[in-house]
């Protein structure tokens, strides 16, 4: 409701809102190989409300998860897809009960958690290592679609998962295209499409492939390290103004 209020009220500032955060989640995606979801998440429940963002965020993240598999599919790691695909599609469930459930505020500070976790998972990683069993496997799937689910943002678990394990980058960044975009696609059968208008929507998917195509004509011109740390700071800034704005909620009631 919160989401077609604002339609409403303010139609060209939601417009430039909502296309800007595709472009930038889809050009830092490809330029730095952070998770679009860390920027949109936060940025997209900022301007739409919690609900509408992740749903958003789930969409999105299926336009980015196919158009990196379509470059990367042969790096497959089929069996350890045969288990984060089911694990991922399993956790979907409990991570969309969370999200209906969960106050407007509270979600607000979920997804503020999740993005948090995200960014520290790669320092969070190093520390750790672990055997690829197939029951780490399966939890890190099982993780990575409550968090797809409840938060738009599926990629922490499995980047730790990955640090610690010592998965090949390659493998782990075409493998998890596909449990990234199954996961998003259960999600959006549960929760129903965002509630915003199908135009805007078609923007959103068509500004982040052009984000992805811009920062791929650019590669050569990004410096890759630059590009992360600043994908980073945006990250962690849409992360803290969301947490706050979330929090002032929750003392206002």
């Amino acid at each position: 409701m919160r989401a077609i209020a604002i339609v409403g009220r303010m139609p060209i500032v939601l417009t430039f809102a909502v296309l800007g955060v595709a472009v930038l989640g889809g050009f830092a995606q490809r330029a730095s190989g952070m998770g679009a979801s860390l920027i949109a998440s936060p940025l997209l429940a900022l301007a739409v409300g919690p609900r509408t963002g992740v749903a958003v965020t789930n969409l999105l993240g299926i336009v980015v998860a196919l158009a990196v598999l379509a470059t990367s599919a042969r790096r497959l790691d089929i069996p350890k897809a045969k288990i984060l695909v089911p694990a991922g599609l399993i956790g979907v469930l409990p991570g969309t009960i969370a999200f209906h459930l969960l106050p407007e505020n509270w979600l607000q500070v979920t997804v503020g958690a999740v993005t948090a976790l995200g960014l520290a998972s790669v320092s969070i990683a190093r520390r750790l290592r672990a055997t690829p069993t197939p029951a780490r496997t399966a939890a890190a799937g099982l993780a990575s679609g409550v968090s797809s689910a409840v938060a738009g943002a599926g990629g922490p678990p499995l980047a730790i998962y990955a640090v610690a394990t010592d998965w090949p980058q390659a493998q782990f960044a075409a493998t998890c295209q596909i449990s990234f975009a199954l996961q998003a696609a259960a999600a959006l059968a549960v929760k129903g499409m965002p509630a915003l208008p199908i135009s805007l929507l078609g923007g959103a998917i068509a500004a982040t492939l052009a984000g992805v195509a811009a920062a791929h004509l650019l590669s050569g011109r990004i410096n890759a390290a630059h590009a992360r740390r600043a994908a980073i700071v945006i990250a962690a800034v849409a992360t803290a103004l969301t947490t706050v704005h979330a929090v002032i909620g929750l003392a206002g009631h």
